[in-house]
């Protein structure tokens, strides 16, 4: 899938942000530790929870987790977004956990081979998909995002019937 996803996520969160402050660019394993530190991020259990999109141009950028994807990604498109938990021991950097958790920009689950792109092109190889895959649909009726649960495709704000297929790009 060679989709682009544009931010559909709440205006009052893309009006309350500064989108100068945009994530960071990760092209090595040595730019991932340089970041850490620079940021003092805390590892727990020798693990980080990170704010990640893939740009447009297949590169991984970063922000501290509790950051909005559209603010990682300086409000532009993205080709993935979500969360990639990385484990550091002794300097040495894997990635063991990422998901498309992104209620920002939605994107769906088949947008993995753009991540693991990202991913070798930072020398972060490891994982064969998403650790955790989530799917997002539109209700047109009631306009509300969806995040769809047991293959169960109904709002669970009005009940309707939503659309099988991913339709994001329909929000209005």
């Amino acid at each position: 899938m060679n989709r682009q996803y544009f931010y559909v996520g709440p205006a009052a969160i893309l009006q309350g942000i500064d989108l100068t402050q945009i994530g960071t660019k990760i092209l090595s394993k040595q730019a991932l530790l340089q970041w850490i530190e620079e940021t003092e991020q805390t590892l727990q259990n020798h693990q980080l929870i990170t704010t990640f999109i893939v740009t447009l141009q297949e590169e991984l950028v970063i922000s501290d987790r509790h950051s909005e994807h559209v603010m990682c990604a300086g409000g532009h498109q993205v080709l993935s977004a979500g969360e990639i938990t990385f484990e550091v021991i002794n300097k040495q950097v894997s990635v063991v956990a990422i998901s498309n958790q992104s209620t920002g920009y939605c994107p769906e689950p088949s947008s993995w081979p753009r991540v693991a792109q990202a991913l070798q092109k930072a020398g972060l190889e490891g994982l064969d998909d998403f650790t955790d895959a989530y799917e997002f649909r539109y209700c047109h009726h009631c306009k509300h995002i969806n995040l769809i649960k047991d293959q169960v495709f109904e709002c669970v704000v009005c009940e309707n019937t939503l659309d099988p297929e991913w339709n994001l790009d329909q929000k209005n």
